[in-house]
C-alpha cells in the first residue's frame, strides 16, 4: 500500500468519526434523554476521533488530504447544525485558524525534536484546537431548541430546600405573626381575614387551600418572587448556561487530552506493529556560528 493511499485512509477515518460526533452532539441538543450506553458510545466515539485526528497530524504529509479532510469534517457540521449560519460559520473558522496553528505547532515541534517524545508533540497543538472545538459545542447549544425553551421556564425551589432553609428561621417569623401557638403550621385560615386572601390571589395568583398552613403560604410567596425578581434576567439564563457548558467542557478536556494523547500513543505503536507506520532515522544538518 503506498503512502498516499494510507493518508487517504486516515483522512477519510477522521471524517467518518467525525460525521458520528456531530450526530451525537446533535442528537444530545436536540433529543436528550440518553441512557448510559449512549453515553458511553458517543465518548467512544469522540476519543476515537481525537486519536485520528492527532495520528493525521502527525502523519499526513499531503496538506490537500490533511486540510480537505478537515473541511469536509466542518462541512459536515452543518448538516446537523443550520439554524443560525451567521454566527456557526463564525465559529467554524475559528476552529479551522486552531487547526492551521496546531497543525504547525505540532509539526515544528516533530521537527526540533531529536528522539520523537510524542507527548510533547500532540501536547503542542491539540489544546489549541479542542479549545475551539468546545467554543464550537458551546455555540451549538447556546442555539439548540432545549436552550431556547429555558426562557420560558419558571425556576422552583423545592419545598424540602425551603422547609430546611426557613427552620432557623422559625422563631423569628413567630414573633413577626400571630403563630404563637401552633408556630407555621397553624392553618393559613385562622391567621389571615378573608379579604388578605382574596389580596393575595389577586395581586399574586397565590391560592391558599383549607389545608394549607402559614409554612405553605410563606413557600408559595418565595416561589412567587423568586420568579418575579429572575423573569426580566430569564434572557441571560441561556448566555450563563453557555458559558457554564463551555467552562464545564474546558475542565473536562483536562482528563480528555491526556487520554486521548495515550491512546493515540498505543494506536500508533499498534501500527508500527502492522507495519502501517514506520520510524525513519534521517540526519540532518545543523547552522551553527563559532569562533
Amino acid at each position: 500500500m503506498s503512502k498516499l493511499q494510507k493518508e487517504f485512509i486516515l483522512g477519510f477515518v477522521v471524517l467518518i468519526l467525525g460525521i458520528f460526533s456531530w450526530y451525537f452532539l446533535k442528537y444530545v441538543f436536540y433529543v436528550g434523554n440518553l441512557s448510559f450506553g449512549c453515553w458511553c458510545l458517543g465518548f467512544v466515539i469522540l476519543l476515537l476521533w481525537g486519536v485520528a485526528l492527532c495520528l493525521a497530524l502527525l502523519l499526513i504529509d499531503n496538506k490537500n488530504i490533511l486540510y480537505g479532510s478537515f473541511i469536509l469534517y466542518l462541512i459536515a457540521f452543518g448538516m446537523f447544525f443550520n439554524n443560525e449560519p451567521f454566527y456557526y460559520l463564525i465559529g467554524l473558522v475559528i476552529l479551522f485558524l486552531a487547526f492551521w496553528a496546531g497543525a504547525r505547532k505540532i509539526r515544528k515541534e516533530e521537527e526540533v525534536q531529536v528522539s520523537l517524545d510524542y507527548w510533547r508533540i500532540w501536547k503542542r497543538g491539540l489544546p489549541i484546537l479542542i479549545t475551539a472545538l468546545i467554543l464550537l459545542v458551546s455555540l451549538a447549544y447556546y442555539f439548540s431548541p432545549k436552550l431556547t425553551e429555558t426562557k420560558q421556564f419558571e425556576l422552583k425551589i423545592s419545598r424540602s430546600a425551603f422547609d430546611l432553609v426557613i427552620k432557623p428561621l422559625e422563631n423569628l417569623i413567630k414573633e413577626r405573626l400571630p403563630v404563637k401557638e401552633g408556630g407555621l403550621e397553624t392553618e393559613a385560615n385562622r391567621v389571615l381575614s378573608q379579604e388578605e386572601r382574596q389580596d393575595l390571589e389577586k395581586r399574586y395568583g397565590i391560592t391558599i387551600e383549607l389545608e394549607d398552613t402559614v409554612k405553605d403560604v410563606l413557600y408559595k410567596l418565595v416561589d412567587y418572587q423568586l420568579n418575579n425578581v429572575t423573569g426580566p434576567y430569564r434572557k441571560f439564563i441561556p448566555i450563563g448556561l453557555a458559558i457554564g457548558l463551555f467552562i464545564a467542557l474546558k475542565i473536562v478536556s483536562l482528563i480528555y487530552i491526556p487520554l486521548v494523547i495515550l491512546f493515540s500513543y498505543l494506536v500508533l505503536k499498534l501500527l508500527m506493529l502492522l507495519k502501517f507506520v514506520k520510524v525513519e532515522i534521517e540526519t540532518k544538518e545543523v547552522e551553527t556560528v563559532k569562533l
